[in-house]
């Protein structure tokens, strides 16, 4: 008995002088009933896996146990060795993948209620939670491109690598660490890019307890293009693609009362006249990686910083079905009704279709009904191709031959 009460009193003794001895910067604040302000949480944008520390961090630990307890489903696991595969959050052990199949259609439901409460409001939950992408179904969606939505992804050859057997969501530092205002209820000002409360990074906040997605807190309207905080090295606010603008944010490490000058890359190459804050993409930069270098000048000498770079992905084509026109009997002719695309494809490629099917070298806008066609349904499908947009396909309701 006295040998386990010398031991209680040592191990009380050791925790008074770790707790007396700890640095300033990771002492906690009080927990905050609810959020106070207005404001969503300040956000990086990507911040892709640059170390590894694969042990799962309390955020994502929490949220997909939130996910699991809400919508359903299970564990596939946060961390991931080193050595295994490219890059990825996993490394860090800041990405979760919530186990549920695209081939369930119970999985599909629950998921697209759980996708839809991230993502509404432009992303407003996902920022509280600090998360930086969703993958699912072989689409993604980013917090940092809240604009263009949901986003199709490349064939990666297997159920698992196309997330059709689970949804990947990768964190933000600040939501590896349970430290946005969804856990804290105080919004994110300056974000974090490693541990809180550790070499110079502002002190952890507590958490508040909570296993519902339900709580109280001030909704707020978050603005549709995405404007990242500033950080160590320029950022680029807006969606890379066709058509849209990009805005550059200077940093925290521009000089007080620098002037600033800017020039824009194509692939690390300037592009002409590209020299103001902002920069509207055109189709020349399709599916090249655009980056922004900014100068800062002072009367003590210059500063060059540049962003990373992000892909220019292709705008898409607003159109109307097309619509089959025409008498429904054989020996007549069957044309296709447009209507107006935005913008203009410079090109139409056609496939006639007799019940879904593709009839062999009916390729033209117009097409003459068969005596086989009779009791069968036909209708066309049209795909307009542009230079910088993407192809758009669509095809028109079937009629029936009689």
């Amino acid at each position: 008995m006295r040998n386990r009460v010398v031991a209680l009193i040592g191990a009380l003794a050791l925790t008074f002088t770790l707790l007396t001895t700890l640095p300033a910067e990771a002492k906690t604040l009080a927990v905050p009933a609810t959020i106070t302000t207005s404001n969503i949480d300040a956000h990086l944008g990507y911040q892709p896996q640059t170390t590894c520390s694969p042990s799962a961090k309390p955020g994502a630990k929490a949220l997909l146990s939130l996910l699991i307890n809400t919508w359903g489903g299970s564990s596939s696991g946060i961390s991931r060795g080193c050595k295994s595969g490219g890059r990825s959050e996993h490394k860090e052990g800041r990405a979760l993948d919530w186990h549920m199949s695209a081939k369930k259609a119970k999985d599909r439901k629950q998921v697209a209620r759980a996708v839809k409460w991230i993502t509404a409001n432009h992303g407003e939950v996902a920022r509280r939670l600090g998360l930086m992408y969703v993958i699912w179904n072989q689409r993604i969606w980013s917090t940092y491109y809240p604009e263009l939505g949901w986003r199709k992804m490349a064939d990666r050859g297997s159920v698992t690598a196309n997330h059709k057997d689970h949804v990947h969501i990768s964190l933000s530092w600040d939501g590896a660490y349970q430290q946005t205002s969804w856990w804290t209820g105080k919004p994110v000002v300056s974000p974090l890019n490693s541990k809180c409360g550790v070499n110079g990074a502002r002190a952890c906040l507590p958490t508040i307890k909570r296993s519902s997605r339900k709580w109280p807190y001030r909704k707020i309207t978050v603005p549709a293009s995405f404007t990242p905080a500033p950080w160590i090295i320029p950022g680029i606010g807006g969606s890379p693609q066709v058509g849209r603008t990009l805005r550059a944010v200077p940093g925290t490490w521009v000089p007080e009362g620098a002037t600033l000058t800017y020039q824009w890359l194509a692939n690390g190459t300037a592009i002409a006249a590209a020299t103001d804050s902002s920069f509207q993409l055109t189709a020349f930069q399709v599916r090249r990686n655009i980056s922004v270098r900014v100068t800062a000048t002072t009367s003590t000498g210059t500063t060059t910083k540049t962003s990373r770079s992000a892909e220019v992905l292709p705008a898409r084509i607003w159109a109307p079905n097309p619509v089959v026109v025409g008498k429904t009997k054989s020996g007549s002719t069957l044309s296709v009704r447009l209507g107006t695309w935005r913008p203009t494809p410079t090109s139409y490629a056609y496939a006639w279709l007799r019940d879904g099917k593709t009839i062999k070298n009916a390729t033209g806008t117009t097409y003459k009904v068969r005596p086989s066609d009779r009791n069968h349904r036909i209708s066309v499908r049209v795909i307009g191709r542009r230079y910088g947009y993407a192809p758009t396909t669509l095809t028109s309701k079937a009629r029936k031959i009689t």
